[in-house]
């Protein structure tokens, strides 16, 4: 049994509903598929919290923010910081959008 290393944040939570809730518009397995996958990328990224790239901005609150994306998705970035223990979930952010705007 895997041990849950990761701790996400409502909004990212909120982020991950809209995104699949879009996806599964059009296709609703695909839907399904991202929160299965975003939940093996969470896993991932709880076991080796510095394995995403580190986020480059000028904004002093974001520093230490480290992002990856979605397995199998990798139009949807999972932004998070690394804690003791492992890691915390921020946003899940399509790769379009204006990350110093939204994290």
């Amino acid at each position: 049994m895997k041990r849950i290393r990761y701790q996400i944040r409502p909004q990212a939570e909120a982020d991950l509903d809209g995104h699949a809730h879009n996806i599964a518009r059009d296709n609703l397995e695909a839907g399904l598929r991202l929160y299965n996958l975003a939940e093996e990328t969470y896993q991932m990224l709880g076991d080796m919290p510095y394995m995403g790239a580190i986020y480059h901005t000028n904004k002093s609150e974001l520093m230490g923010m480290r992002y990856m994306p979605i397995k199998g998705f990798p139009r949807y970035l999972v932004f998070y910081k690394p804690i003791d223990g492992g890691v915390d979930i921020i946003r899940v952010l399509h790769a379009r959008m204006d990350k110093d705007g939204w994290l």
